[in-house]
C-alpha cells in the first residue's frame, strides 16, 4: 500500500448536477496528483477524493472546486 495515497471528501453546500460535477471533474483532473473524484448519487454533496499527497495537496483540489464557482469545503477521512 503507498502510504502517499490520501483521501478525503469536499462537503458541497449544494448538490451538484451531472453537468456540473463532470464539469468540476474535468478541471480536478488537471491537477498532477489526483487519483480519483468520484460521488454517491445518493450522496451529491459529498465528492470522495484520492489523490498522491507528494504531488499535490488537498487544499490546491479544494480551491479548482471553488475556482469553478461551487461553494465547498473539506472533511478529513
Amino acid at each position: 500500500m503507498n502510504k502517499n495515497i490520501t483521501d478525503v471528501i469536499i462537503h458541497t453546500k449544494e448538490s451538484l448536477t451531472t453537468y456540473q460535477f463532470d464539469e468540476v471533474s474535468k478541471n480536478v483532473y488537471l491537477q498532477l496528483g489526483v487519483i480519483s473524484l468520484s460521488r454517491n448519487d445518493n450522496t451529491t454533496q459529498c465528492l470522495m477524493l484520492v489523490y498522491n499527497s507528494v504531488k499535490t495537496q488537498a487544499s490546491k483540489i479544494l480551491n479548482i472546486v471553488i475556482d469553478a464557482g461551487v461553494k465547498s469545503s473539506l472533511v478529513g477521512i
